[in-house]
């Protein structure tokens, strides 16, 4: 076991998309306090489980200190003004056991600063015309958040409502999100007990009398006139950014020195918690894994730890042409393939990917660079990937990160429709291997039922159709029950806590499709 060990316990979320509340926990054992590594969404279509992946992207971002894109304002229920995402996590450090709650607030604003009394009337009409004028709702790509490439998935990537697609009006051009409150606290273990909750930093925009409370953490921080204007300047830069402001790079470089004299504690407990953030979360989204249905490009999310260095991120790959690439993201490329070569060819027989280089190219910058393709190679035939099943390229995409996340305990891998492409006898198998033996976390929203005949009734919970109430566990299943056949007879029987399926007519339907042709062909 390592010294410093760091698990998501449990999330909320607060009119975020679809979701106007919605509460989900990582089973833990009662005798030996592990946390369970393996946690499936399951539900129909639109029923917020695309949305637990989103709250974690963006708490990725937020801990990261990133600025927060407009378009994020989508992510915040329509007739609603503010959204609200909460986390808990249990940290392990050098025998030390803390539960540590982070929870934040996203709101609409004009750009200029967050919307005056006089304008709520006018911004709630503004909101109204979004719903019901359809000519002045367009569709806009997904881009990136530092106005790269499109193509270009080595950065983060932004996620809107509808999966691809962000919602945007005319009218609201101005319109952009900021964290207006953010509170970090924490619980110690300590005789048998967890101890009063210790609230670190509990800042709101709107206080004009702190920067932030309590009060006795404040004054620690701002211990002299340049801290305290800095902090001043801090809450500024991150309503004009939208950023966090705990986490953005000023106040994190104040709070750190300051309460490493004071409450050593709060200064550990910030800097694992955005270590975490930045290194061992990853997120993988639709627009990513879209890509590759598109032919487009394949995103390697990678990771890779050796003595000398370890490396986290994204490499995209173009698939329909050659690749441009740097002699540092070649040799990475390279050490990526090495790595997946040894799990896929157990996934795939006789399967293994390589790399072609077609040697030299001077960018505009004068560097040198490399002309380069992926390849597939079985039985000694090379073919380039592009001509690959999606399901394969999916399985490529992402398996250095679950190699990761199988060998590392801090690793949390979350992935949208793990199952889009893939085999479900081999979705099954890989799940039930990682549900026994990988030490880090695992999130996946999923419609293939196939992982609930290998998965335990407490790694899985399924979304309801009470948008109040969004995930459940079920309720009286049993150790030994198929758990595909008793979702089904919550479906079709309820019995549940909550409904399960927003019930649909096979008459209905039927009849709807042929209506639509005849009003399609103008007849009525």
């Amino acid at each position: 076991m390592e010294d410093r060990i760091v698990k998501l316990k449990g999330l909320e979320l607060e009119n975020f998309k679809n979701v106007k509340y919605g509460k989900i926990d990582f089973k833990e054992d009662r005798e030996t306090g592990k946390i369970s590594n393996i946690l499936g969404i399951y539900g129909q279509n639109g029923s917020g489980k695309t949305s637990v992946i989103n709250a974690l992207y963006l708490f990725r971002m937020v801990i990261s200190g990133q600025k927060l894109n407009p378009n994020f304002c989508n992510f915040i229920s329509c007739e609603k003004n503010s959204a609200a995402l909460g986390f808990e996590f249990r940290i392990i450090d050098k025998g030390e056991t803390y539960r540590v709650f982070y929870k934040f607030e996203l709101r609409k604003t004009y750009k200029s600063g967050a919307f005056p009394d006089d304008l709520s009337m006018e911004y709630n009409e503004m909101l109204d015309l979004s719903e019901n004028i359809g000519n002045n709702v367009e569709y806009n790509k997904v881009t990136d958040i530092n106005n790269n490439s499109e193509m270009n998935l080595e950065k983060d990537k932004v996620l809107g409502m509808d999966e691809h697609r962000i919602i945007s009006v005319h009218d609201d051009k101005d319109i952009t999100v900021e964290v207006f409150r953010e509170k970090l606290s924490y619980s110690k273990w300590e005789e048998n007990q967890w101890r009063k909750s210790i609230t670190i930093v509990d800042y709101d925009m709107d206080d004009e009398d702190y920067t932030f409370r309590p009060i006795k953490n404040y004054r620690e921080a701002a211990n002299s006139t340049d801290k305290k204007v800095g902090l001043g300047i801090a809450k500024g830069l991150s309503q004009e950014n939208s950023t966090s402001f705990i986490f953005s790079p000023k106040t994190f470089s104040l709070l750190l020195t300051s309460f490493a004299k004071t409450s050593p504690e709060n200064s550990k407990i910030l800097a694992i918690l955005r270590n975490f953030a930045i290194f061992n979360i990853f997120v993988i989204q639709n627009d990513e894994l879209g890509a590759i249905t598109s032919n487009r490009m394949i995103p390697l999310s990678f990771m890779l730890e050796n003595k000398k260095v370890n490396m986290r991120g994204n490499i995209g790959l173009n698939l329909f042409g050659l690749s441009v690439i740097d002699m540092d993201k070649l040799e990475t490329v390279k050490k990526i393939l090495e790595q997946i070569n040894v799990v896929l060819n157990t996934l795939v027989p006789k399967l293994k990917i390589e790399i072609k280089n077609y040697g030299k190219e001077t960018l505009s910058n004068s560097k040198e660079a490399f002309k380069v393709e992926l390849l597939s190679v079985r039985n000694g035939r090379k073919i380039p990937l592009k001509y690959e099943s999606d399901g394969i390229k999916k399985i490529i995409s992402i398996l250095s990160v679950l190699i990761g996340m199988y060998n590392n305990e801090n690793i949390l891998v979350a992935v949208d429709e793990l199952d889009a492409g893939i085999f479900e006898y081999l979705l099954g198998e890989i799940l039930e291997i990682l549900s026994k033996s990988a030490k880090g976390q695992l999130i996946f929203t999923s419609h293939n039922l196939r992982a609930l005949e290998k998965l335990n009734k407490e790694l899985v919970v399924f979304t309801t159709t009470n948008e109040n109430n969004r995930y459940i566990s079920l309720n009286n299943a049993k150790v030994g029950n198929n758990l595909r056949d008793f979702y089904y007879r919550g479906i079709m029987l309820g019995g549940q806590k909550e409904d399960l399926y927003d019930e649909t007519n096979k008459y209905e339907i039927n009849y709807a499709f042929r209506k639509a042709w005849m009003l399609g062909n103008g007849n009525s």
